[in-house]
């Protein structure tokens, strides 16, 4: 089983001056993972995230400390239910499928810090229900679990999903590209179909990532 260890980054610093205009830019390359038009990055960056004190405004970080690893890797179907009960609570009440659902997860410790899942329709694979809790978010773990979905799920068949209009370019860059509404395979379109034809206006676009069509730099 693939799995993939990931350091925690906290750090500290002595405030020395520092522009305004300088750390939104260094915020907003560091914010890119999870918001549209924002630059993404791979989990190699999170060595060099605590540059930047997030605390106090102004403040530039002098020492890098690790505190602890992120394990990522696919739950067991005795651990399905830890995604209903510890963080899809907080997100529309998901709950997982035990003979149709695969959950991929990141945890810290025994902490269960984020997932995605992905289920098998009778005509097509849908990746959906992809949270990390507010506290861990912006330092790659959804890209994370991700890249692990992708790997066990999608490097020979096509995955499809309906993403957020703002997260476009996040999924984008995993290799998923936009399709029409009408493309979708029936199980996975029917799921919306009480909005069929009006997506955007829920700020929802559908996409797909097929692996045939993909550059071998995003399909390996």
């Amino acid at each position: 089983m693939w799995r993939c260890c990931i350091p925690i980054i906290s750090s500290y610093a002595e405030p020395e001056p520092f522009s305004e205009d300088q750390t939104l830019l260094t915020l907003y390359s560091l914010a890119g993972e999870e918001s549209g038009g924002f630059v993404t990055f791979r989990p190699r960056f999170f060595t060099d995230i605590g540059k930047v004190l997030f605390s106090s405004p102004g403040q530039v970080a002098s020492q890098v400390q690790v505190i602890g690893a992120v394990d990522v890797r696919e739950l067991t179907p005795s651990e399905l239910i830890r995604a209903e009960r510890e963080l899809w609570t907080h997100y529309h009440q998901q709950t997982a499928d035990r003979v149709n659902d695969r959950l991929f997860a990141a945890f810290t410790g025994n902490k269960l810090i984020g997932v995605a899942r992905c289920s098998r329709h009778p005509d097509g694979l849908e990746v959906d229900a992809v949270y990390v809790l507010d506290e861990y978010r912006r330092h790659g773990f959804a890209r994370s679990v991700m890249l692990h979905l992708i790997e066990e799920c999608g490097r020979q068949e096509t995955l499809y999903m309906h993403s957020k209009i703002e997260l476009m370019d996040f999924y984008g860059s995993l290799g998923f590209y936009p399709m029409p509404e009408s493309d979708l395979p029936k199980t996975i379109r029917d799921r919306f179909g009480f909005c069929m034809g009006n997506l955007k206006g829920i700020d929802v676009c559908p996409m797909k990532r097929d692996p045939a069509a993909l550059p071998a730099d995003l399909n390996t």
